[in-house]
């Protein structure tokens, strides 16, 4: 019995240890700094384009058919066309412009202007397809706050947070990086005071409950092993019967 009681008391260090193995790592800080990522060498179609406010920080989400492709996103003086360099008229004091790589030109990706009217997120305005596999997104934000990028799967997204004026959202340790956030995403066709249903990353990558079916499998086989351990000790001490 001494045997089971042990093997019973060491399961929730044993899913301590899991939950610390997979833990996945942090989001990034907030900052002004440009920020690229050339790992990828491929990309996929653009299907949705959204914005979506947040406690402290405004989201811009670039939805993917595929892959995402290498990006760009930086704050700029001017949002400029791809290709020709043209001006894109974009309203607000600051402006970040993000930039994909590998998007194909057919079927041309969403470039209509979204009027975010959030508290740091003011417009999203199409600054160009086409042009090289590269599309191009202007956002109009209330100052030059900080903002941080990251990626999403299942879908593939593409997230840029603008941090709301004055305000320095911190990223947080979670077993999603994002599992304690809400993203209330709005369509493209949805006016900004009808966000549409709030969908956490955690739920929409499925990262949550993908990696755990063999947990439970390990914790079946350890309290199967114990009883059985149990058991045998059990019967090699007990006292046999005197011969008659």
């Amino acid at each position: 019995m001494r045997v089971i009681r042990a093997a019973t008391a060491a399961l929730p260090l044993v899913l301590l240890g899991l939950d610390s193995s997979t833990a996945a790592a942090a989001l990034p800080d907030f900052g002004t700094e440009p920020v690229q990522d050339t790992s990828s060498s491929g990309g996929s179609n653009i299907v949705d384009v959204r914005v979506g406010a947040n406690d402290g920080f405004d989201r811009f989400v670039v939805e993917f058919e595929g892959e995402v492709g290498a990006y760009f996103v930086s704050y700029v003086d001017q949002v400029t066309q791809d290709g020709s360099g043209a001006v894109v008229p974009v309203e607000g004091a600051a402006f970040v412009q993000v930039s994909v790589n590998g998007v194909p030109n057919d079927p041309v990706a969403p470039q209509e202007t979204i009027d975010a009217g959030l508290i740091g997120l003011i417009e999203v305005v199409g600054a160009g397809a086409g042009f090289e596999a590269t599309v191009s997104y202007g956002l109009g934000t209330t100052q030059a706050s900080g903002f941080r990028v990251f990626t999403l799967t299942e879908p593939s997204r593409l997230v840029v947070d603008i941090a709301h004026p004055d305000v320095t959202p911190t990223a947080s340790n979670t077993d999603d990086p994002t599992a304690s956030e809400t993203i209330p995403d709005t369509s493209t066709e949805a006016s900004p005071t009808e966000p549409s249903p709030q969908v956490t990353p955690a739920e929409a990558s499925g990262d949550s409950g993908s990696s755990r079916p063999w947990l439970l499998f390990l914790i079946v086989g350890l309290v199967v092993f114990a009883i059985v351990t149990g058991i045998l000790g059990w019967r090699m001490r007990r006292p046999s019967s005197p011969p008659r």
